[in-house]
């Protein structure tokens, strides 16, 4: 696995991030909207609180229906808190089942880091990693609601496995570095993903639920034998 570490807060608010936008296959006509679905665990190790969490989980599922995709989140237990995760805490599928942890500091890593996604050769990738710090560092001096800019590093974090390799843009929430403009859109809520990427996560989504579906015609077939 290859990681490709986000770094940010340079001069104070400036927001670096690596990613990635392979190619994907043409969107099925025949897969309703409905069906773009990403399914995220979300490990809270760094304590955030419920309130704070579940603004930033709605902001960044509204960064993602602006996309055509709907994201379900499923908040994992600590260990501490009970007994092991639930199956579908630990699942990692690309692109459908992603994984997110979220920490209060990075080890080993520099202060301007934010974040690190995984991302193998190809491109793909399921987990991620947040800095909560970092984001309450930006959150202190921009003043930009916490549950919003949280929100969206996170979505701009799992974009970073949805596209996957070289993937910056120029504006928008792929962005290598947010400035005042793109803070102002935060504030605003009109910080989204570009059509082309919004198309080309749809793409990625509609090839897996393609290919999910002549999977199963072809065990029904089997069975059937």
């Amino acid at each position: 696995m290859r990681a490709v570490i986000d770094k940010t807060l340079r001069k104070g608010l400036s927001l670096v991030f690596a990613l990635a936008l392979p190619s994907s296959a043409a969107w099925s006509k025949e897969i309703a909207v409905a069906e773009m679905l990403v399914t995220i665990s979300v490990h809270n190790d760094a304590g955030i609180s419920a309130g704070t969490l579940r603004g930033a989980e709605m902001e960044a599922s509204r960064v993602f229906r602006q996309s055509g995709i709907e994201a379900k989140w499923l908040n994992c237990p600590l260990p501490a808190d009970g007994p092991e995760d639930p199956a579908q805490c630990r699942t990692a599928e690309f692109p459908a089942h992603l994984q997110l942890r979220i920490a209060r500091r990075p080890r080993n890593l520099s202060e301007i880091t934010f974040g690190i996604s995984y991302l193998s050769a190809d491109g793909s990738g399921c987990y991620a990693n947040l800095f909560y710090q970092r984001v309450e560092q930006m959150h202190e001096r921009s003043r930009v609601n916490l549950a919003s800019l949280l929100g969206d590093v996170a979505a701009h974090e799992i974009g970073h496995l949805l596209l996957g390799t070289n993937s910056h843009a120029a504006n928008g929430i792929m962005r290598a570095r947010w400035e005042s403009e793109e803070l102002g859109s935060i504030s605003m809520g009109t910080l989204f993903f570009s059509d082309a990427e919004s198309r080309q996560m749809r793409s990625k989504l509609a090839t897996w639920l393609a290919k999910r579906k002549d999977d199963s015609r072809v065990a029904s077939a089997r069975l059937g034998d």
